[in-house]
């Protein structure tokens, strides 16, 4: 019987050697897998694998001294020893795939790739093997097959920094092929996974821009002048800041369709935004008529309760809130707007419970913890408004930071911005 090493030697089971750790952690988001390995290697291990490779004995204590290489950042040692042993035991799965990785880790990925497979061929249920296999075929070019052995180690794989590793490369992959819808949903689950993660956040970002910017593509392609086209032109134009022209986008997309679903909420918004006082009081009439079309028009309510809390209508303007939260009752602002209203009201104990709710729906909300900490004051619990208010600043804080930092960034361009222009930009009359 031909010596093995112990399973919890290697990289099979459900867990990956520390060895390994380095090169998880510092998986690159867009491009790969960055490995930072040492660069120190002997020649007395290779010394010993090549005097061993004839006794089967030797074979746990070569193991344990190829371990020892692999944690210590000597994969080239490492391998060699794991050639020596498969030399005397072609089917010693163990030493194949800490082989696999001893390749993976010196960039070898061809190389790590086929040992790999080899592993898969005997036991294809070693899902760290599979993630292995597909993070080593990414990054020797092996895309089609890297996209189904990540896929599947991404549904089986339980230790969470491989997992995150395989789902980055694969969504990576997918945006490269052009699979938006795919890549989506991997990086839906990858937020689940890890959901402060940054460059997870960031994906997410641009996955759901390039789906947005494609169906804007196929729409001007199929209808470029229905109704729905100029209103998905208002909704550009008001992500921009653009309110003059989105009024304009949105009131086309009418004159087409009266009728069209959440067109007269879009445009009352643009409305509202506008710095023509007339055309902000023109707003209470589009989010009536989105009210009209549908009564299920949660975010109407909300907007007809804000305009008549502002006129100093309460009741009516209750009213509207909780039928907003009776259609939606995690809505975080008819929460806090209704919570503002009942404090106004003087129904504190009342107030407290709806922007308690705010607050939870929305945690990155300063507005809701601020009147939070009013209301909770009002009801005589000092030390909750204390922390209420403790929120507020520190979140405040992020976002005063967040837009200073804006400001800066365009601050700087601007001077380049100005000297990239065109002479005939700078006199209306030309040079």
């Amino acid at each position: 019987m031909k010596p093995q090493i112990p399973p919890s030697r290697d990289i099979r089971d459900g867990s990956v050697p520390t060895a390994a750790a380095p090169l998880l952690s510092a998986v690159g988001f867009w491009c790969g897998v960055f490995l930072l390995v040492a660069a120190a290697h002997g020649p007395a291990c290779l010394l010993h694998a090549q005097t061993a490779a004839a006794s089967g004995e030797d074979i746990p204590r070569l193991a344990q001294q190829a371990d020892a290489d692999l944690h210590g950042g000597k994969p080239a040692d490492a391998a060699a020893i794991y050639r020596a042993i498969l030399a005397t035991a072609p089917d010693n799965i163990a030493a194949r795939s800490n082989l696999g990785l001893a390749y993976y880790l010196q960039g070898r990925y061809s190389q790590a790739s086929e040992e790999f497979h080899t592993v898969l061929e005997h036991s294809p249920e070693l899902w760290n093997i599979v993630a292995l296999c597909g993070l080593a075929e990414a990054q020797s070019g092996q895309d089609a097959d890297a996209i189904r052995h990540l896929t599947t180690a991404f549904e089986r794989v339980s230790e969470p920094s491989l997992r995150m590793a395989a789902g980055t490369q694969l969504y990576s992959l997918l945006v490269g092929t052009g699979d938006l819808e795919r890549a989506a949903q991997v990086v839906a689950k990858l937020q689940q996974l890890d959901p402060t993660n940054v460059d997870v956040l960031y994906a997410a970002h641009q996955v759901y821009s390039l789906l947005a910017d494609r169906a804007f593509q196929s729409m001007a392609q199929v209808a470029p002048d229905s109704a729905r086209m100029y209103e998905l032109q208002g909704d550009e134009l008001a992500q921009v800041r653009d309110i003059p022209a989105a009024i304009i986008a949105y009131r086309h997309a009418i004159a087409l369709n009266p009728h069209l679903s959440g067109v007269h909420f879009a445009l009352g918004e643009a409305l509202s935004a506008s710095r023509s006082q007339a055309e902000q009081g023109q707003a209470e009439g589009e989010y009536r008529e989105a009210l009209a079309d549908d009564p299920q028009d949660e975010r109407a309510d909300c907007r007809l309760g804000a305009i008549e809390m502002k006129q100093a209508q309460m009741p009516a303007a209750i009213r509207h809130f909780q039928d907003a939260l009776r259609l939606q009752p995690g809505d975080p602002e008819a929460n806090k707007d209704l919570g503002i209203a009942l404090t106004v009201s003087g129904s504190i104990q009342q107030a407290v419970v709806y922007l308690s709710r705010a607050v939870q729906a929305d945690p990155f909300d300063e507005s809701a913890y601020y009147r939070l900490s009013l209301a909770e004051r009002s009801a005589g619990d000092m030390q909750a408004a204390k922390n209420a208010m403790a929120e507020f600043m520190r979140i405040k804080k992020k976002k005063d930071d967040l837009a200073r930092n804006y400001r800066n960034v365009m601050n700087a361009a601007a001077p380049s911005a100005r000297r990239s222009a065109p002479a005939s930009a700078a006199s209306p009359n030309g040079p």
